[in-house]
């Protein structure tokens, strides 16, 4: 498992523990400032703590080369900076460097849905698209790796994608965990998303971790609200019970 405990960070993380274990999608939510991509970064590792540890099993993760990381995860920041030069199918191979394999950054492709983009050039994609392939490299870079334990770690993967785009994506990282057995944190602003494909829920607020289990357990309404500062009508399919939404409702008016 990846993990966290009792880590701390400057001021943006105070004192939180959690585990990724593989095969699972862990939804990342909170609202803006909570310290979420900071969190991330303390367990991808690219950020070490202040307090704490975060630990790859029961070795800590400072301990570990940046090759011996990037053979158990792979990270897709908020920003990723790439020459834009390159043509989309040198971008993803890029991903598989580490142990060459063609066959997984074909397998890579087809999981992220890029096929038709491979010939062109990073610069001429749309936000989502780039966002795609981007998550196509980190996939051929874990799915090539021999390790028992894999996890991807993916900071507002949606944020570029219109709610049908943002859902299919969600809906594909949930496949590729399960398949794969690869452990997904997704940093998600839409509540709903995180609803519908997390399967458990790390809520954080002001770089505390105010809860974190089971999706339904997790995203109750009067707890959103407390920690949104908004209040929420709670939607239930006529049909189907286990299928909820949140939407916001204009404030009381004073």
């Amino acid at each position: 498992m990846l993990v966290l405990e009792h880590a701390s960070l400057r001021d943006r993380i105070e004192d939180v523990s959690l585990q990724l274990r593989p095969g699972e999608v862990l939804a990342l939510i909170g609202p803006n400032g909570a310290g979420k991509s900071s969190l991330l970064s303390l367990l991808s590792g690219l950020t070490m703590p202040d307090r704490g540890q975060a630990l790859l099993g029961d070795t800590p993760l400072r301990h570990l080369s940046a090759g011996h990381l990037a053979r158990h995860r792979a990270v897709l920041e908020q920003r990723t900076e790439v020459a834009t030069g390159f043509t989309v199918r040198e971008v993803i191979a890029m991903g598989s460097y580490l142990h060459g394999h063609a066959n997984t950054t074909a397998l890579a492709v087809a999981l992220a849905r890029v096929e038709g983009l491979l010939e062109r050039r990073l610069s001429t994609l749309s936000g989502g698209e780039t966002q795609r392939v981007l998550l196509a490299r980190a996939l051929a870079q874990l799915l090539g790796s021999t390790e028992s334990e894999r996890y991807l770690l993916l900071d507002e993967p949606t944020a570029a994608l219109d709610i049908g785009m943002a859902d299919g994506l969600m809906l594909q990282i949930g496949r590729i965990a399960k398949q794969h057995r690869i452990g997904v944190l997704a940093v998600v602003h839409d509540l709903n998303l995180g609803l519908r494909h997390a399967d458990r829920v790390a809520l954080l607020d002001r770089g505390h971790l105010v809860a974190c289990g089971p999706t339904a357990e997790v995203m109750q309404r009067s707890r959103l609200e407390e920690v949104y500062g908004v209040r929420l009508a709670e939607l239930i399919h006529d049909e189907h019970e286990d299928l909820r939404a949140f939407v916001p409702l204009p404030p009381h008016e004073s």
